[in-house]
């Protein structure tokens, strides 16, 4: 959905005077904490598996891939998630990175699907016949062990190229994490030169455990955002890029607070779109949180490793809440309730919104902290 103001686009900031930022921000704050929790559609489950993500193409086949201990798995739907064909072996990593927010991730376009994975350095994988087979690894870090962090995300344009971001060590005199990138034009069969998107001023860096996130929308902008950690504040910064051009925004901050915290929190958030504006998530000292650069932020109530996804005109929102999964949905048009409990032990959400404004797709891992878990995916009402 659109926020009742556009507040920030990437081709033009329009300056609201103070009074009427005020109340924008105090009625999206009202609209934002008395929500309505989202109704769940029968759901498939796919045992003794973890870290859930997933894609789908503009005619609604939709992707799920996971990892199974040092395995990358795939399984396909040609329903629009009602249903999905056993889940298939892409290839296996020895030291294929699962913990916290790592993990494979995916993208589609037409019958190409990527998938990238780390294991002490960054690798795709990729299908040109709609993951009926697969070419790979092919490495995208050129300098070796520089994403041995683990941490990345994966994103694909309109016309069908590819970006992938990661946490990099590199050893640059002056730098520790950075925020480099690489792309792919023709499907993820080769990639460019690593190219860097962020580096903290000296003496300071990007956020050593938390992971990056990248979307494109309908235009062709590109916005990135990662945490920062800068004089001790470890907040949520961003950039973008114009379609059509090769150079990043200044970074700026996300939000209106800060966070003074001598530690990684490991949540990273998510960036999503409706239309062509760009929207984030993320969480401050155990708050959740939505905003758009430039301006103020919106609270969400308690919680942790949220994902947001806009499917017409609601905008649906999940996080962690102790060993819950949360559910809310932002929309002028429905009923206030509070934020309610979806699902018991149940973490690590990943949420799609199908291209065709159908539904929305909601994976992630359930079962007990130590233990067998299983990945869920279920197909939410709009």
């Amino acid at each position: 959905m659109r926020l009742p103001t556009r507040l920030f686009s990437p081709a033009r900031r329009l300056p609201l005077p103070p009074s009427l930022r005020l109340s924008v921000f105090r009625f999206l704050s009202v609209l934002l904490t008395t929500v309505v929790a989202t109704t769940a559609a029968p759901s498939t489950a796919f045992p003794d598996a973890a870290k859930p993500q997933l894609a789908a193409t503009a005619t609604g086949r939709v992707y799920l891939t996971f990892g199974r201990g040092p395995e990358i798995f795939i399984a396909r739907s040609d329903d629009a998630g009602a249903t999905f064909a056993p889940p298939v072996r892409v290839a296996a990593l020895p030291s294929l990175m699962l913990g916290r927010r790592r993990g494979p991730r995916i993208a589609a376009h037409g019958d190409t699907v990527l998938i990238t994975a780390m294991a002490g350095e960054l690798f795709a994988f990729h299908s040109k016949d709609a993951g009926k087979s697969w070419r790979g690894p092919v490495l995208i870090n050129d300098v070796p062990r520089s994403a041995r962090e683990g941490l990345h995300a994966l994103a694909v344009a309109p016309d069908g190229r590819l970006f992938t971001t990661w946490l990099d060590l590199r050893d640059i005199p002056g730098a520790r994490t950075q925020l480099f990138a690489s792309e792919s034009a023709d499907g993820g069969a080769t990639w460019s030169a690593n190219a860097l998107v962020y580096r903290a001023p000296a003496g300071h860096t990007v956020c050593e455990c938390c992971h990056p996130s990248a979307h494109f929308n309908a235009r062709g902008d590109l916005a990135v955002m990662w945490r920062n950690g800068v004089d001790g504040a470890r907040d949520m910064w961003s950039t973008t890029r114009l379609a059509g051009t090769k150079a990043f925004s200044p970074a700026t901050k996300l939000g209106t607070g800060t966070w003074l915290l001598q530690a990684c929190p490991m949540d990273g958030g998510s960036v999503f779109t409706s239309g062509d504006t760009f929207t984030t998530i993320w969480q401050r000292a155990g708050s959740v949180f939505l905003a758009q650069p430039g301006s103020p932020e919106i609270p969400l109530g308690p919680g942790t490793q949220p994902v947001a996804a806009t499917l017409g005109s609601a905008t649906h929102i999940f996080f962690q809440r102790g060993p819950d999964l949360i559910a809310t949905r932002l929309s002028a048009s429905v009923a206030p309730s509070p934020p309610a409990p979806h699902a018991q032990q149940a973490r690590f959400p990943s949420l799609l919104a199908l291209p065709d404004g159908r539904a929305i797709l909601l994976a992630y891992e359930q079962g007990p902290a130590k233990g067998a878990v299983s990945v869920v995916v279920e197909t939410l009402a709009p």
